[in-house]
């Protein structure tokens, strides 16, 4: 009974924040304080959390490619995109959870890119637009909404969206290379004054 409790809690907890994140994205009040952050080490936090919560640890897979730059980002917001992104492809995908964390160019400005692939059904070209949509929610395909994404309150990924463009950055999802979803944010690497 203090099982169904606590996670009751938990849940209650977690949406209040989602709302409270709802209103500051949409108010313009989202702050982003700006540290050195780790992105490799911040992504196999998020994937040990989600091991020693249960699942299987070669359900993961890591790749960082050289040449990254020093990020400076907020890191519990990093750890929040990275968790909701990471835990949507777990509750939504199948297979391997890739993430792949990689040095890029946004307006030719330095940044780093992060993409978060399954190898589940994807998501469908004329759906992937409308998945960042406040309260948007995956339809289940034959019953089930096993590879299906967006599901729970339908905020996740607008909060995701939110928090990463508080970064300066951009998101979008597409098909991953061998199937799945895939989906990819890029933020600028930023200073410790921006």
């Amino acid at each position: 009974m203090l099982e169904t409790v606590n996670a009751d809690a938990d849940r209650v907890t977690r949406l209040i924040t989602e709302l409270l994140d709802v209103s500051r994205i949409e108010s313009g009040r989202m702050e982003v304080h700006r540290q050195l952050v780790d992105l490799p080490d911040r992504a196999r936090k998020i994937v040990a959390g989600r091991v020693a919560a249960g699942d299987a640890e070669d359900r993961f897979r890591l790749e960082v490619l050289a040449g990254l730059p020093e990020t400076w980002l907020d890191a519990d917001k990093i750890d929040q995109i990275l968790g909701n992104l990471v835990e949507n492809a777990v509750r939504h995908g199948a297979g391997i959870v890739t993430i792949v964390i990689e040095p890029a160019l946004m307006d030719d400005v330095v940044a780093a890119a992060v993409s978060v692939r399954d190898q589940g059904e994807g998501i469908s070209p004329e759906v992937a637009p409308r998945v960042f949509r406040q309260f948007w929610r995956g339809k289940p395909r034959g019953g089930s909404r096993r590879g299906q994404h967006g599901g729970g309150t339908g905020l996740g990924l607008y909060i995701v969206k939110g928090l990463v463009e508080a970064h300066g950055g951009t998101i979008g999802v597409r098909r991953a290379p061998g199937g799945g979803a895939e989906f990819r944010f890029t933020v600028p690497a930023g200073t410790a004054a921006a």
